[in-house]
């Protein structure tokens, strides 16, 4: 449900938070666009469209500014962060540097269960799935595949880049229609490859899955500046 035609309504839950839902929706709006860069989000008129007091909302815009969605100035107030080509470029040259290394560590402690769990994501991600949905799915995909539970700090590198990523990613799969066709493949051989405890092949189809992302999101960028 919408309030007011604008963000989605506070669903009722007897399991998450109120500041886990408002954070999830929050989220979902500014990967879509709902929320485009640049917008200031006042505490008080969010809380009023998502149906919850201004404290909820205090801490998810807490949350999002850790995971690089939104950017707090102490005089300006909370905006929806703004993508560049300097930051997407800087972004995925460091995870190209550093998924390897978790890749190489989790490849020999990923369980069962977790692989389980990331075959029910990719299929989640469908070619027809609203866009903010697919983004968030690929996002725990990644943290799920990614993630390396020996080498914590790493491994908190790795998400905070992952969380800047879901921008790039938006991006990507609204402005080239087959990209998503081509990034469920790619999910699809990571996974079998994770079963198989190949961490060369692991490590070979993530790369050209991120450099992929980069590749589409950079020319929508320059797209825009042009």
């Amino acid at each position: 449900m919408k309030a007011n035609g604008g963000l989605p309504t506070l669903a009722a839950s007897t399991v998450r938070t109120a500041h886990r839902d408002v954070t999830d929706r929050l989220r979902e709006a500014i990967v879509s666009g709902l929320l485009p860069a640049g917008t200031h989000l006042v505490q008080a008129d969010l809380a009023a469209q998502l149906q919850v007091s201004v404290t909820p909302i205090r801490e998810a815009l807490r949350d999002l500014e850790s995971q690089g969605l939104v950017d707090v100035d102490p005089f300006r107030g909370a905006t929806v962060h703004k993508v560049s080509l300097a930051e997407l470029e800087e972004v995925y040259a460091l995870r190209r540097l550093l998924v390897p290394m978790a890749i190489r560590e989790r490849v020999q402690t990923i369980t069962d269960e977790e692989l389980d769990e990331a075959g029910i994501l990719v299929r989640r991600m469908t070619l027809t799935s609203p866009d903010a949905e697919w983004v968030e799915n690929n996002r725990r995909l990644h943290r799920l595949l990614d993630g390396t539970s020996n080498q914590p700090h790493l491994r908190a590198i790795l998400r905070r880049l992952a969380d800047v990523s879901a921008l790039y990613v938006g991006l990507s799969v609204h402005n080239d229609p087959a990209r998503r066709r081509r990034a469920r493949d790619d999910h699809r051989a990571m996974v079998k490859a994770y079963r198989a405890r190949d961490a060369d092949a692991v490590i070979a189809i993530t790369l050209n899955h991120i450099n992929d992302t980069a590749t589409v999101a950079a020319h929508a960028l320059q797209e825009d500046a042009d």
